[in-house]
């Protein structure tokens, strides 16, 4: 319609759209990064790993609906609040680099090489993903996905005081949080 009205700039209704939009995007994210900050501090846990990998989001083919929905997450945003939390709150926030953590199985203690874009070199894991939030070790076992990239996350941060026996419990079936947003 508005191609056809020879109208360049942006409509008032999609101005409107888009900042709906961000303030309901803007309104999850500090409900997340809170949620994570008071878990936390509930718990007594003073350390936050985050993963990260560099132009995560650039050049990715998810397929025509997984890409508009997975590019649209301002994940870099949630880092940067989350971090923001960390330091008002005195708890330790790193960044860890994670290629390879969904691929390497965390109870078959696979090791985690770093990747090289130089010298790409062919790794094998010991278990496999076999679909969609579900992960397969070597002794046939079936956990959770992404909890076996974040214990691997956690791992390859040599954390101190990072105990990977007491993930064994949460592998399987991990804790899903709904926010209220409006």
């Amino acid at each position: 319609m508005k191609d056809k009205q020879s109208i360049k700039k942006l409509t008032q209704k999609q101005i409107s759209i888009t900042v709906n939009r961000n303030n309901k995007v803007r309104d999850y994210l500090n409900k997340a990064a809170r949620y994570l900050i008071n878990w936390c501090r509930d718990n007594n846990i003073s350390h936050i790993v985050v993963g990260v990998n560099p132009g995560m989001k650039q050049n990715i083919n998810l397929g025509k609906k997984t890409n508009q929905k997975f590019v649209q997450i301002p994940h870099n945003i949630f880092r940067f609040k989350l971090q923001s939390m960390c330091n008002r709150y005195g708890l330790t926030y790193q960044e860890q680099e994670e290629s390879y953590t969904s691929k390497a199985s965390f109870l078959d203690h696979d090791e985690i090489p770093v990747f090289n874009a130089n010298n790409p070199v062919k790794q094998s894991f010991s278990g496999r993903r076999i679909k969609r939030g579900l992960y397969r070790t070597r002794q046939g076992k079936l956990i959770n996905a992404d909890v076996n990239g974040a214990a691997n996350i956690g791992v390859k941060s040599n954390l101190n005081g990072f105990n990977p026996d007491r993930l064994e419990a949460s592998l399987a079936m991990p804790l899903r949080v709904k926010f209220d947003v409006r």
